[in-house]
Formats: C-alpha cells, sequence, structure tokens
C-alpha cells in the first residue's frame, strides 16, 4: 500500500505546484509556445498560449522582432553565402528573443526559415547551426508551406469576419498571394520580387548603378519613380495567375496585407495607421515622398521606404486592388497552431 500511498501524494503534489506556477496555463489541452519566424530582413518571435486540441491561439502574452539584414548580406555575396557577421548577428538575437520566452514560461520553441535559406549555400548548415547553439528546434520551409501559415494565421486575425480572402505578403527576399480555390485547395503566387529584390531592380536597372556600391536608391527622381512603376506593373501583369486576376476583377475580396512592407512601411510612410488603405493614398504617398533622402524618411529601413510604395502600387494598379487591409500577422502566428512543427 504504501507505494501507492507515495505515488499519490507525488501526483497531488505535482498537480499543486504546476497550478500555482505563474506561467500555467489552468486548462490541460493549453499549451504556452514560443514561435520563430526567421525572415529575410527580420527575425520575429511570438509566446502565445495556444489550445493545442483546435489550434486556437488563446492568449498572446509577448511579441517581439528584431532587424537582421540576411537577404541584403546575401544579395551581396560573390559566393551565394551568408557572411559570418550576419550569420552570428542572428544567433545573438535568436538567443535575446529565446531569453525572453523563458522568462515568459514558454514550454515549447519552434522556428522556422523561408526561401532566401534555401538559396544561400550555407542556409541549411546555418539552420543546423541554430539548433545546435540556441537548442531551438528550427527548419526551412518551402514557399507553398510559408504561404499556408500566413494565409491561416491572417483568416484566424479575421475570425471568419473576411468572406473570400486573399492574403497578400511582401518580405524582404519573397513575396506570396494565397487565395482559397471553388475545389477548397489553396492556390499560390511566389514571387522573388520583393522589398529588398525591388529595391535592388531599382538601383541596378533604372539608376544603373551598382548594388555592391549602392545600398539605397535616394533620393529617386520623379522619372525614376514612373519607370520603376511601370517596370513592376508589367511585371506583376504577366507573372501573377489568371486565376487571381480574375478574382479580383469578378468578385468582392477582401486583400489582407501581411509582412513587413504592408503593416509598417506603407503606413508610416502614408503617416497614419488605419484598418485599411487606398491605391490613391498610396499614388499621393508615392508623389510626396519622391526625390527624398534616406535622412528625410528617419526610419532605418529608410532606403526602401520609397521602392515599398512603387512597390505595392504597381500591383496594385496592374490587378485592380482598390484597397489593403494590414494585418499584424505573420509566419509566427500561423506556426503557433501548426501541429507538424510542434
Amino acid at each position: 500500500m504504501r507505494p501507492r500511498l507515495n505515488t499519490a501524494l507525488l501526483a497531488g503534489f505535482l498537480l499543486g505546484l504546476f497550478i500555482a506556477s505563474p506561467g500555467a496555463a489552468q486548462d490541460a489541452t493549453v499549451v504556452r509556445r514560443a514561435a520563430f519566424d526567421i525572415g529575410a530582413a527580420v527575425i520575429k518571435c511570438i509566446v502565445a498560449d495556444v489550445d493545442v486540441s483546435t489550434g486556437l491561439i488563446v492568449n498572446t502574452v509577448d511579441s517581439r522582432s528584431e532587424k537582421v539584414d540576411f537577404a541584403e548580406d546575401l544579395s551581396r555575396s560573390y559566393d551565394g553565402n551568408l557572411s559570418k557577421e550576419v550569420m552570428a548577428q542572428g544567433i545573438k538575437i535568436l538567443e535575446r528573443l529565446k531569453a525572453m520566452a523563458v522568462e515568459r514560461n514558454a514550454l515549447e520553441y519552434s522556428a522556422v526559415g523561408g526561401r532566401l535559406f534555401q538559396k544561400a549555400q550555407n542556409g541549411r548548415a546555418y539552420f543546423v547551426r541554430i539548433r545546435q547553439e540556441t537548442g531551438i528546434p528550427a527548419r526551412i520551409i518551402s514557399e507553398q508551406q510559408a504561404a499556408m501559415l500566413s494565409f491561416h494565421a491572417a483568416r484566424h486575425a479575421l475570425a471568419d469576419k473576411a468572406g473570400d480572402l486573399l492574403v497578400w505578403d511582401i518580405g524582404g527576399n519573397s513575396m506570396q498571394m494565397t487565395i482559397r480555390k471553388d475545389d477548397g485547395g489553396l492556390l499560390f503566387y511566389l514571387d522573388p520580387m520583393a522589398s529588398v529584390a525591388f529595391k535592388n531592380v531599382v538601383i541596378q536597372i533604372v539608376q544603373n548603378k551598382d548594388i555592391n556600391m549602392t545600398v539605397s536608391p535616394n533620393p529617386v527622381s520623379s522619372e525614376e519613380a514612373s519607370q520603376a512603376l511601370a517596370y513592376i506593373q508589367s511585371h506583376a501583369a504577366m507573372t501573377v495567375p489568371m486565376y487571381i486576376c480574375n478574382r479580383l476583377a469578378n468578385q468582392n475580396l477582401t486583400v489582407a496585407g501581411i509582412g513587413g512592407v504592408h503593416y509598417y512601411s506603407v503606413p508610416e510612410v502614408l503617416g497614419v495607421r488605419k484598418a485599411a488603405y487606398t491605391r490613391d493614398e498610396v499614388a499621393a504617398a508615392l508623389k510626396k515622398w519622391t526625390g527624398k533622402t534616406d535622412k528625410d524618411f528617419n526610419s532605418e529601413y529608410a532606403e526602401s521606404r520609397l521602392t515599398n510604395l512603387i512597390l505595392v502600387l504597381g500591383y496594385m494598379d496592374a490587378l485592380g486592388i482598390k484597397e489593403v487591409h494590414p494585418l499584424k500577422v505573420n509566419q509566427a502566428d500561423g506556426l503557433l497552431a501548426a501541429r507538424e512543427f510542434w
């Protein structure tokens, strides 16, 4: 009888500790997780309580992001490798964000990185290093997986209020559009023409400068802005699938803009944050900020602020998008509830 008594006492004692613990969830199906999105220009971390039985985020505890120029670094690489310096910076940031998550009593950790790390010659080796040095389970995911995570994160944020939904994600080194097809599956538009890539197009093709010698295109003249806009309009018209174009033209879709360009860059330059921004507001901002220097933008991302406006306006014009609803969600939000990553 004694072993049974001791086992019961021990179980009761441990249950008491769990309930008394400041970060413990009251429901056994709720787990506090830390999700890391290792992006092309920013590393994001979200700590949240997730109901693992339903995949719903019950409570967001903390959300942090820090800049790290993986895309910019790789674009200037002579051998297709990420530099030692930028990799060390990324490790340092991940360690700092993980320490924050530990303080918030996170019990499970998962990190993902996308296309840029597939492209980098040492990208996969870098993710092995991340796992070894930080202890965070980290993996490189496909563009389709990344777009799927973003779509479900946006759908969750809108709480099914959007009806038909197109999720438009613009990051530092990749762009995705995701829409649900009539058969219930998802259709993905995947393109490398994103913030850093388009900025370098403006420098290299429009301004005829060496991107290895020139980091910022600013100030951009009116003529250069017009050339860049025509370039990206043509690119969008030729590359976006006809199914998406037709849905945008024939139905009332909610266009949810996610990623740093939609949520931070455009509203920052517009000077106002609203539930949606319009095509005409972006065009007016472009006219206002054309010819400005990096100093005028007063941002650590000054070099891409104007070209981001051109990029977004070009796609809106080419596809007939009248307004975009920016959402503060990213792959980390979708990652929190994706069972296969935990």
